[in-house]
């Protein structure tokens, strides 16, 4: 069984939100668009010590379009379904039975449900399983079946990298009463591991990295057992990373030859984080955690982050990652990314579905946006050109007309390796604004055309712009800069060249980026007045759409 969806509506940061969890769900999004409330939520409904979360007035969401106007109910919906059909009738969830519902033709689920009001000085709290209409169902037993799916499948938290790495300061922040609880004798040992490779590497033997791993796995299997939960090794959980259960142990990881002592260290000290990320309470043999981690991207450097993800997407379990690295975007599967956007009347996810692009599309895409541009699925807006020339100078005439594009999470990205169509796509369904600079020849109007069909009722002056000239040299060559690119071709002033021509012996000489640094420089010169009035309309326009995505 996994955790399929979740409902909030009136918690904290969210007004409302919808959001479909995977195996793997990468969160994204600006700070204060709803990710710490969405993850405050999970941990208060399946906390790991099967405590019932006590609602304050400060957990009401605050609706600041309203006048700071403060909600009086709120309200948070689990919804689980099996993960193969007959698994309702597993031991661990036979105590579910009243409260299963149909789920398509042979499966089954059932909808979890707490619900806050807010009545004078008084916050009234109930918990309730819900039929597939909403409905509550008459179960006399609700509470107790709402601790112990808290029991079955609690959050396990690590709220930053900076977890992995334990020293003696995080260690006297702990109570008497925490020291009692984690301070085994086998997490002792592997404490002070952690330390002594921290502070004194040269002296720790490999014999003693050994017996740490060791003591690794004996917690590892008493808390969170990496053997995959299905009956066969031919099923696979649809919760599980594909063909889990070809994969090796990803403790085995630690014992390899070619791992450093400082990569063993990040390691141990992510499962180490792990087991402390429990608290105080020894989890049950039969549960199935779900893992939070928290922007772990802190405070390591980018190999480490690679060699810690690579052990954390082979834990057999569902986890929820939260991150602001476009390293770490660049390795997830591009289907796992929710990104996050806050709008007056809820938090709105956007995400690709498994039919919105083919195969090749996402192969294309994935290749040329994630790996060779990650950063492009953080940003606001995507200028859209035909080639690498357009990108050197459109950056930096937007630098030139006081824009910075960075700060205004504009990506200026060539689509002719990826393909227009696809890359269009993944900019609709991320929430993502866009649009297009074409050439004038030829293959630029089959490109206008696409994105004519592309964009339904919508005006094409927001969407698109089509060069005047075959090509932007052509245009610049037209609007100032035939002196430059009469220089750069070595052909004199007077000489009754046609502008293709010289263009053509311009790109002859030098190199792409150096025509474009060229014109750059040219344009910070005394020789030209101002940056042409159609490409300062088009820089303009994008960062309008930039700032309009977040408003």
């Amino acid at each position: 069984m996994h955790l399929s969806r979740i409902e909030i509506a009136g918690f904290r940061g969210i007004k409302r939100l919808s959001l479909t969890l995977n195996e793997l769900t990468v969160l994204i999004g600006e700070n204060t668009w709803g990710k710490s409330s969405l993850l405050d939520a999970l941990s208060i409904a399946l906390s790991p010590d099967a405590k019932f979360h006590n609602f304050h007035f400060s957990d009401f969401h605050v609706d600041y379009s309203l006048g700071h106007t403060q909600v009086s109910q709120l309200q948070i919906v689990l919804n689980w379904v099996e993960d193969y059909p007959g698994e309702h009738k597993a031991r661990r969830y036979r105590s579910f039975k009243p409260v299963w519902v149909r789920n398509g033709k042979d499966g089954k689920q059932f909808y979890y449900q707490i619900s806050s009001e807010r009545e004078d000085d008084k916050v009234i709290t109930e918990r309730h399983f819900l039929d597939a209409g909403g409905n509550i169902i008459d179960c006399p037993d609700s509470n107790k079946l709402a601790r112990q799916l808290m029991v079955l499948h609690p959050i396990v938290r690590i709220r930053d990298a900076r977890q992995l790495r334990l020293d003696a300061e995080q260690q006297e922040e702990l109570d008497q009463e925490q020291r009692n609880a984690l301070n085994t004798r086998i997490e002792r040992r592997l404490d002070n591991t952690c330390r002594r490779l921290l502070t004194r590497p040269g002296h720790v033997s490999s014999d003693e990295i050994k017996s740490s791993i060791r003591a690794l796995r004996t917690l590892v299997d008493h808390y969170f057992a990496f053997t995959p939960h299905h009956k066969t090794p031919h099923r696979g959980h649809r919760h599980f990373p594909e063909r889990s259960h070809y994969s090796p142990n990803p403790l085995e990881m630690l014992a390899r030859p070619e791992m450093t002592k400082q990569n063993k260290l990040v390691l141990m000290g992510l499962i180490n984080a792990y087991i402390r990320a429990r608290g105080p309470v020894e989890l049950k043999r039969i549960s199935r955690p779900i893992m939070i981690l928290e922007d772990p991207e802190g405070r390591l450097h980018p190999i480490i982050l690679h060699q810690a993800w690579a052990f954390v997407v082979n834990m057999p379990m569902q986890k929820i990652l939260t991150t602001n690295s476009p390293e770490l975007a660049s390795v997830v599967p591009l289907n796992s990314i929710k990104k996050l956007n806050r709008e007056p009347d809820k938090t709105r996810v956007y995400s690709l579905d498994s039919h919105s692009l083919s195969r090749d599309e996402l192969r294309r895409v994935g290749f040329h946006v994630r790996l060779h541009r990650p950063g492009a699925l953080y940003a606001r807006a995507w200028l859209l050109v035909e080639g690498e020339t357009e990108v050197w100078l459109l950056n930096e005439f937007g630098y030139r007309c006081g824009y910075n594009f960075a700060s205004e999470g504009v990506q200026v990205i060539e689509f002719a390796q990826s393909g227009l169509r696809p890359i269009i796509k993944i900019a609709k369904l991320m929430g993502i604004e866009w649009h297009v600079v074409t050439d004038g020849d030829a293959a630029g109007k089959k490109y206008a055309e696409t994105v004519r069909h592309m964009l339904g009722s919508e005006s094409d002056k927001h969407r698109l712009t089509v060069l005047p000239d075959l090509d932007i040299e052509h245009f610049l060559f037209h609007h100032g800069y035939e002196p430059l690119f009469r220089k750069l071709a070595r052909v004199s002033d007077d000489h009754p060249a046609p502008p293709k021509k010289i263009i053509q012996k311009a790109l002859k000489h030098h190199a792409k980026p150096d025509v474009a640094l060229a014109m750059v420089e040219f344009t910070d010169s005394e020789e030209i007045d101002h940056i042409p009035t159609l490409l300062r309309w088009l820089l303009k326009r994008i960062v309008a759409l930039a700032r309009a995505s977040t408003t």
